[in-house]
């Protein structure tokens, strides 16, 4: 095996494994009620009594997250799905991962940062520069199909 066919099998398998960390978190927020409870709002709220009352992310989270916790709850939920399909599927891949880094931010903002979040980004970060749905994926088919289109590439 040579020096590309590794790297792509790797960046495909931590396609995978990002997807699959997604998916876990999809079932997580259909299984808690995020879309149909409060349970979000008590998310929001334990997060907020542990941060600093002064930074930023408990600004984010009191004035933001909490009194719009229903539309949070969705958007957020609805974003996990969206990723979990897209790093699946590779479909619409490179969006994908940009809605993934993009997730992971905010609940870094929220009060869920830790190091392992750093990784995370970064593995997200390479599916956003490597075309890994046109490796393996519904991107490959999409593109050929509709060459113009840069949702595909």
């Amino acid at each position: 095996m040579n020096r590309r066919t590794l790297g792509i099998s790797v960046l495909l398998l931590l396609r995978y494994l990002m997807a699959l960390f997604f998916l876990g978190s999809s079932v997580n927020k259909i299984s808690t009620g995020w879309l149909w409870s409060d349970y979000a709002r008590g998310v929001f709220e334990s997060r907020l009594a542990e941060l600093d009352p002064v930074s930023f992310g408990a600004k984010f989270l009191s004035q933001f997250a909490i009194p719009w916790y229903p539309l949070v709850a969705w958007v957020v939920t609805i974003s996990v799905i969206a990723v979990t399909i897209s790093l699946a599927l590779g479909l619409l891949t490179r969006f994908g991962a940009a809605l993934a880094v993009w997730l992971m931010v905010m609940f870094a903002i929220g009060g869920y940062y830790d190091a392992s979040l750093i990784p995370l980004w970064l593995i997200a970060a390479l599916f956003v520069v490597f075309p890994t749905g046109q490796w393996f994926g519904l991107d490959r088919r999409l593109h050929a199909r509709y060459p113009a289109s840069r949702w595909f590439r």
